[in-house]
C-alpha cells in the first residue's frame, strides 16, 4: 500500500498487487502439472475407443463430445500457474485445428510428451537449452520428412470414406454420406454444415447460385398460385442504392419491355411506393418484375454483392446515379430465376467473364486459408460455393440438442481431414506411421553436440504415444500393441475398434499425412518452449469481496467467484 498526495491536497491509498515467481524445477513442475491436466481430459477422447468428456456451459445444457480442441478449449484451470501451463499446451491445438482443421487430439499428446521428456532432461543440469530445443525442431523436421516419402494418394471415394470414418470414430453411414456429397460436388466443392430440426441427417445440394433472401412482397407471386416465382429468361439488375422513386428503374423496366423479358431487380432496400408500382406492372402485365433484397448488411453485402455481379455477368450499380446511364450490357442474364418467400436461386448465367470469376475464386479460396473464425470461415465458404455453383449443405439431426452438437463435431473434423487427404495423401492410421519414423531419425548424421541427441531421443520416444494411447483407450495392454507395430513393417498395425492386426490402409484405417505433419510440428515447437522455460511470473490470486446479501451471494456462485 503506498500513500500518494491527491489533487485537493488530501493523502489518496494506492494498492500494487504482488507477482509471484517462481524459478527452475519448482516453474516447470508447476507448469508440467497444468499440461498433464489438459492433455489427459483430451487423450481420453482419441482413438475409436475413446471416451466422452461432458462440458458444463453456463445457464444452458451440458455439452458433450469427443472433439479434443473443444475439450482443450474448455480446460481453464484456478491455479494461475498451472494453467499458463495448460494454456501454452493448448496453443498447440489451436495451430493444429487453424493448420489442417483436425489432428488437435495427436498434437496434445506429442507435446505433452515432448514436454515432460525435456523437462526430465533439464533436471540433470549441465543443458543448453537453446541447444536441445534445436535438437527437438530438427528431429521433428526429419519426421515429417519421412512421413511425406511414405505418403500415399487418395484416388477412390472409397479412400475418402476410409479417412472420413476414422475422423468419425468408426461410423461407416456418415462416412459414406461424405463420401457420397463429395462424389457429387467433386474434391473443390462446398460442404457446410447446420443442425436438422429432425433425428435423420440429410444433404441439400444447390445447383447455381441461391441467396438467402426472397421477394420483397408475396403479390409477386399471386399470377402464379404457388409460392414460387419462376422467371424464364430472366435480366438481373444489381444495386447497392436504397431505390424509392420509380425514375430511377425506369431505363432498366423499358430495357425488359423492349427485349420482352422479366427483370429482377437486387438492391440494398426499396421504398414502400415502389414497391407498389412494380407489383402493379407485374399484375398487369406490362412488365414482369421482381423486387429481391440485396443479401448481408454494409461491408460484407458490398463483397456478397461484387461476387454476384462477376457470376451473373453484371455490372454492380454502386448508386442511383449509376442508374440514369443504364446500358444493356449493365444488366445479367440467367436462364431461370426462382424466387421463394425466402430464397432466390438463379440458374445458369448466360454471359460471364470466367477469367474473372476464377479470379475472384481464387481471391475468396485464399482468405479461407487466412480465415481465424469459424463465423468467418463459414461465410467464406458460402460465397466460394455461390460463385462455383453448387453448394451442398449437410443437416446434422440427433434425439437431442447434446447428440447433434457432438455429431456436428466429428463431422467437422471429417470435413477438414478429407479436405487434406485429397490434397496432400494419406498414411496408415492408428499411430502407425509416426512409429515407422522412428528408423528416419537413425539415419541422421551424427549430433555434434550432446543436446542435439537428446532432442533426436525426445521426438523418438514421443513417436510412440499415439498408438500406445490408442491401444489403452481401447482396453488392451498398450506395451504389447507397440512391440507387435514395432515388430512389423509398412501398413501393418493395429485396429483398435476389432482388436486386431493387419494392413491398416486395407482395412480403410488411414490418417491425412498433413494432419500427422502439423500435429508434430506444432507440439514439437509448444513442447520445446515449455521444456526450456525458467522462471514464471503470475499475479497473485485476489479472492473478490461478495457483499453480504444472498442474492449477490448466489449470483457469485452461479459464475464461479
Amino acid at each position: 500500500m503506498l500513500n500518494i498526495l491527491g489533487r485537493s491536497g488530501g493523502w489518496t491509498s494506492v494498492r500494487f498487487f504482488a507477482k509471484d515467481v517462481r524459478f527452475g524445477v519448482e516453474a516447470r513442475s508447476l507448469l508440467l502439472q497444468g499440461v498433464n491436466i489438459l492433455a489427459n481430459a483430451v487423450a481420453a477422447t482419441l482413438g475409436p475407443k475413446g471416451r466422452n468428456v461432458l462440458i458444463e456451459q453456463l445457464l444452458i445444457s451440458p455439452r458433450i463430445t469427443k472433439d479434443g480442441l473443444t475439450v482443450a478449449s474448455n480446460v481453464q484451470l484456478k491455479d494461475r500457474r498451472l494453467d499458463m501451463g495448460a494454456q501454452l499446451l493448448r496453443q498447440a491445438t489451436n495451430n493444429t485445428n487453424n493448420d489442417v482443421g483436425d489432428g488437435t487430439t495427436t498434437a496434445t499428446i506429442l507435446a505433452r510428451g515432448m514436454a515432460c521428456q525435456g523437462m526430465h532432461v533439464l533436471r540433470k543440469g549441465q543443458v543448453n537449452v537453446q541447444l536441445l530445443r534445436e535438437g527437438i525442431l530438427e528431429a521433428s523436421r526429419a519426421v515429417c520428412e519421412a512421413l511425406s516419402e511414405m505418403s500415399q494418394s487418395v484416388d477412390t471415394i472409397g479412400q475418402v470414406e476410409a479417412v472420413a470414418k476414422v475422423a468419425l470414430n468408426g461410423d461407416e453411414r456418415l462416412a459414406e454420406l461424405i463420401g457420397d456429397t463429395i462424389l457429387e460436388l467433386g474434391d473443390k466443392g462446398v460442404i457446410l454444415l447446420k443442425e436438422s430440426h429432425g433425428p435423420n441427417d440429410e444433404v441439400k445440394f444447390e445447383e447455381g447460385i441461391t441467396l438467402p433472401s426472397g421477394y420483397c412482397s408475396p403479390f409477386f407471386a399471386l399470377k402464379s398460385g404457388k409460392d414460387n416465382l419462376e422467371l424464364g429468361n430472366c435480366l438481373v439488375l444489381l444495386t447497392l442504392a436504397k431505390l424509392d422513386q420509380v425514375e430511377q428503374i425506369l431505363p432498366a423496366l423499358e430495357l425488359a419491355r423492349v427485349k420482352e423479358q422479366p427483370l429482377l431487380i437486387m438492391a440494398n432496400d426499396f421504398a414502400g411506393d415502389l414497391l407498389k408500382i412494380l407489383v402493379l406492372n407485374h399484375l398487369q402485365g406490362r412488365v414482369q418484375v421482381c423486387a429481391v433484397k440485396a443479401p448481408g448488411f454494409g461491408e460484407e453485402q458490398r463483397q456478397e454483392m461484387q461476387d454476384l455481379s462477376l457470376a451473373m455477368g453484371a455490372l454492380l450499380l454502386e448508386d442511383a446515379s449509376w442508374l440514369t446511364n443504364l446500358r444493356e450490357e449493365d444488366l445479367g442474364e440467367v436462364v431461370s430465376a426462382v424466387v421463394s418467400p425466402k430464397e432466390t436461386h438463379l440458374l445458369q448465367p448466360i454471359k460471364v467473364n470466367e477469367e474473372q470469376l476464377q479470379s475472384r475464386i481464387r481471391h475468396i479460396r485464399q482468405l479461407i486459408d487466412e480465415a481465424v473464425t469459424e463465423e468467418e470461415l463459414h461465410r467464406l465458404n458460402t460465397r466460394l460455393g455461390r460463385l462455383q455453383g453448387q453448394l451442398a449443405t449437410i443437416f446434422v439431426g440427433g434425439s437431442s440438442d447434446l447428440e447433434v452438437g457432438e455429431r456436428k463435431d466429428r463431422f467437422n473434423d471429417a470435413l477438414h481431414a478429407v479436405r487434406v487427404a485429397i490434397s496432400d495423401g494419406v498414411l496408415p492410421g492408428g499411430g502407425t506411421a509416426y512409429l515407422r519414423c522412428i528408423p528416419a531419425l537413425d539415419r541422421l548424421p551424427p549430433a555434434q553436440v550432446m543436446e542435439h541427441q537428446m532432442g533426436r531421443e525426445i521426438v523418438r520416444d514421443a513417436l510412440r504415444l499415439p498408438c500406445y494411447t490408442i491401444a489403452r483407450n481401447a482396453g488392451v495392454n498398450p506395451d504389447e500393441v507397440l512391440r507387435r507395430v514395432l515388430a512389423g513393417s509398412g501398413n501393418y498395425g493395429f485396429d483398435a475398434a476389432s482388436g486386431e492386426f493387419g494392413d491398416l490402409v486395407a482395412r480403410g484405417i488411414v490418417d491425412p499425412t498433413k494432419v500427422l505433419q502439423a500435429a508434430l510440428a506444432d507440439a514439437a515447437g509448444i513442447a520445446s518452449l515449455l521444456a526450456t522455460t525458467e522462471v514464471l511470473i503470475t499475479k497473485r490470486p485476489i479472492k473478490p469481496k461478495i457483499p453480504r446479501n444472498q442474492i449477490t451471494r448466489d449470483l457469485a456462485k452461479l459464475v464461479g467467484m
